[in-house]
């Protein structure tokens, strides 16, 4: 293999793996990126990624060689040098300005494929797609017990508009996406590669999802992603979401945030509660640990709730961070929620009743 390329376009074709590429892994052609003609491809089974890259004259050959090493190199080379990589007999030569490293490369035979994704296709490059990714994924679930929760679904709404979800049992956001085919329904895109989309920040031009092989590919302008999408079926979050829900408080977003990132930097672990009470005179915010406490008011829109609201302070810092307008409508069920992460943000966030775990088989129950 021989390719010849600037540090500068190598540097930001390899930073398209950045998370996807492992660097601990039990099959160690997965450290490494393939390179065929112009076009690297780097995968960890679950997710594919591929680019293609500005070649100096005409590439030669494929060759897998360590991502991590090279990622090293290019960042240490001045974007406008010319380097060159070559690969022989196992052995893979990276060369510029008389400077030579060497490292060792992998058969690209024995690099594993991806294949192709044969189900519906649809042109998405208006849709927002990646802008609901980025508002949702806070609420995406991490624990391995309840697996289907590890990412966002493609869902039918109730009032039949397509929304994107993601819930981790406490917490629920949802968007929409207008113009989502209905073979798309069920679709549970896991949580690799919603962060991917995010990073990248661009929305694809098309997406296909074959929910029979549970595969999606996503196309990007010069970069493709695949990935498996996750085996299981998604809760029925339509249960959940109250129907006669109503506004009855207004709070100011921003100054929310900077009161709980206060309290945070003060209190002793972020694991720690926060209560909050609404009165007629505003909201407040208590911390009382074992040798600290704090309070503060904030000013707000709406009626009062005698209980108290306790959560962790991270759950609603992250909430509130990924929600844009400054000022935001809530509404409280009957009576007060136990936790603020059951406070409910509309339009974009909706918690889930406090006795409510939104599994397939689960029951509803009244707050």
């Amino acid at each position: 293999m021989h390719i010849q390329m600037t540090a500068g376009h190598l540097r930001a074709a390899l930073s398209s793996f950045g998370r996807i590429v492992e660097r601990r892994c039990t099959v160690p052609i997965l450290t490494g990126v393939k390179f065929s003609g112009n076009r690297l491809v780097g995968t960890n089974i679950d997710i594919e990624a591929s680019c293609t890259i500005p070649t100096i004259g005409q590439p030669k050959g494929e060759a897998v060689v360590d991502y991590f090493a090279l990622s090293s190199l290019a960042a240490h080379i001045d974007g406008a040098e010319e380097v060159t990589l070559s690969e022989e007999k196992g052995l893979a030569t990276f060369t510029f300005n008389g400077s030579e490293y060497r490292m060792p490369s992998f058969p690209a035979n024995d690099f594993p494929d991806f294949g192709t994704v044969k189900g519906v296709r649809a042109e998405t490059g208006n849709l927002g797609f990646v802008a609901a990714m980025r508002r949702i994924r806070f609420a995406i679930s991490t624990e391995e017990i309840r697996y289907y929760l590890n990412g966002a679904a493609i869902v039918n709404g109730r009032d039949g508009r397509p929304m994107l979800v993601a819930t981790d049992g406490h917490r629920l956001a949802m968007m929409p996406i207008d113009g989502v085919p209905a073979d798309w329904f069920g679709a549970i895109i896991p949580i690799g590669a919603v962060n991917h989309l995010v990073m990248r920040g661009h929305e694809p031009i098309s997406i296909a999802i074959d929910l029979e092989q549970r595969r999606a590919r996503f196309y990007l302008p010069g970069h493709q992603m695949s990935a498996k999408l996750i085996d299981g079926a998604y809760p029925e979050v339509n249960r959940v979401i109250p129907v006669d829900a109503r506004p009855v408080f207004a709070v100011d977003r921003a100054g929310l945030l900077r009161v709980l990132r206060r309290l945070r930097s003060f209190s002793e672990g972020w694991r720690e509660g926060v209560k909050l009470i609404g009165t007629s005179e505003g909201l407040r915010l208590e911390i009382a640990q074992s040798e600290r406490s704090a309070v503060e008011h904030i000013s707000w829109g709406g009626a009062c709730f005698c209980r108290a609201v306790r959560g962790r302070i991270q759950c609603p810092l992250s909430d509130l961070s990924s929600i844009s307008p400054d000022r935001r409508n809530g509404y409280i069920r009957d009576r007060a929620p136990r936790s603020l992460q059951r406070l409910a943000y509309r339009h974009h966030v909706g918690k889930r009743p406090s006795s409510h775990r939104p599994d397939a088989d689960a029951r509803v129950r009244r707050s």
